[in-house]
């Protein structure tokens, strides 16, 4: 059988109910039992008080009055106690059932004791001036029939109210988780592949919080999905193009003379190439976006890190006659992964020497303080035309140069973000382009 809420509920209610049906009754009952004895008691010592009030000053003027052998009777129908009265020398004066003497406590004057197979309450005191000793009896099942003939309808009352609570638990859950079973029905109606906002007005306030986490992992969905439908569009957009050229290349080259179709093959593998490098950052960045953390965090120093990808790009920067410099300020150790930072420090030199024109330069900053470390290069080009779009997929600035495919800022922006850091842009100094990648000290 599959596990009910409802059932659930009403199992742990019903449960609760019982438990407190039963203090309430046990409690009823003893409070009952407690009251009743007051009364009986009570009922004792007025019954004694009443008698010896009524009593002559002299145990001798009692003696000879006539008075009937049994001035009280006891029996099941009337509930009249036994009355026992002796003088100080014990000698019995008025005699209601032969009821035994008791021992002589003053400290406890009331007293339950066994006579005649029967449970008896018993008072047993001497009036104020010690003339006089007088019991006053009563069975105890005249007091046990009192309890059940008070205690029995209240008892039946709350049996009564026990069997008529569980299908009110029921009718009132049942009634109380209509809004799930409501929000279940949306979901199951729901005709798009993803559902639509589930928190409304008529949410209640309990569900409010599943709703909208549902809504928030819709929306995450929604917008992860949105992305994989453009960077499908865009890639297939993009490598159309080097597909095409590369195509045509090689059906030029299929009826050309031996120069010509070496030319158009060159042309082919300038595109092949193309391609090549376009699939190797679209399947680096689809990796990086995909990582939840970073799995080779380790110690790290940026600013040799940064050094390491300056030697890299000397040979390259030299050829096109531009200088490159690096500067270093403060702690630039973190925690980081090697790997993606290089690539991210690759992408931005990349990016630097591409728009940079000949005879300039690219400057590297490498800064650390108690907030985190920052990577800031500078070059001497043209700048960002349209900063806004910077870090879009597929976006190249307007003037750009080379055969770069839109991707590198866009894989150092998901590098930055995996690492919970930030990339920033703005002019350099020399009125280019400066990108600055600011990142805490244990990132990711």
């Amino acid at each position: 059988m599959r596990p009910s809420l409802n059932r659930r509920l009403v199992a742990r209610l019903a449960a609760g109910v019982l438990a407190v049906w039963l203090a309430a009754a046990g409690w009823m009952g003893w409070r009952a039992l407690h009251e009743i004895d007051e009364i009986f008691d009570q009922m004792l010592v007025r019954t004694a008080a009443a008698v010896l009030a009524t009593v002559p000053a002299e145990p001798m003027a009692l003696a000879g009055a006539r008075l009937p052998p049994r001035l009280l009777e006891s029996d099941r129908e009337a509930h009249r106690p036994t009355i026992v009265l002796r003088d100080a020398s014990g000698r019995m004066l008025v005699d209601s059932d032969a009821f035994p003497a008791l021992a002589s406590d003053r400290r406890r004057p009331l007293r339950t004791v066994d006579y005649h197979d029967r449970r008896w309450r018993v008072l047993q005191r001497a009036d104020a001036a010690g003339r006089y000793t007088i019991q006053v009896a009563a069975p105890l099942d005249e007091r046990d029939e009192m309890v059940r003939r008070i205690a029995t309808p209240a008892l039946f009352a709350l049996l009564g109210l026990l069997l008529l609570l569980p299908p009110i638990v029921y009718a009132g859950l049942r009634g109380g988780l209509s809004p799930l079973r409501r929000l279940t029905r949306r979901l199951v109606e729901a005709d798009a592949p993803l559902v639509p906002t589930l928190t409304d007005a008529r949410v209640p306030v309990e569900l409010a919080p599943f709703t909208q986490a549902i809504d928030r992992l819709v929306g995450h969905l929604r917008s992860a999905l949105d992305r994989e439908r453009r960077f499908t569009a865009d890639a297939a957009h993009e490598l159309r193009h080097p597909l095409a050229a590369l195509r045509l290349e090689l059906d030029l080259a299929a009826g050309a003379d031996a120069a010509a179709c070496q030319q158009h093959l060159d042309r082919a593998q300038a595109a092949l190439d193309r391609m090549h490098r376009l699939v190797g950052q679209l399947l680096l960045l689809a990796r990086v976006e995909q990582a939840g953390e970073l799995d080779d965090a380790g110690p790290l120093d940026l600013a040799a890190l940064a050094g390491d990808a300056l030697r890299e790009v000397s040979e390259r920067a030299a050829a096109g006659r531009i200088a490159l410099s690096l500067d270093t300020d403060g702690d630039t150790h973190l925690d980081a992964s090697r790997g993606l930072l290089g690539i991210a420090l690759n992408n931005l030199l990349d990016n630097a020497l591409r728009h940079t024109p000949p005879h300039g330069h690219v400057a590297v900053r490498v800064s650390g303080d108690a907030g985190g470390v920052r990577l800031c290069v500078d070059d001497s080009g043209g700048g960002f035309a349209d900063p806004a779009r910077l870090g879009e997929r597929f976006h190249r600035p307007t003037g750009s140069v080379g055969e770069g495919s839109g991707l590198g800022l866009s894989i150092v922006q998901a590098i930055a973000r995996l690492h919970r850091g930030r990339l920033a842009f703005d002019r350099s100094p020399p009125g280019g382009a400066r990108v600055m990648l600011d990142l805490p000290r244990s990132g990711g």
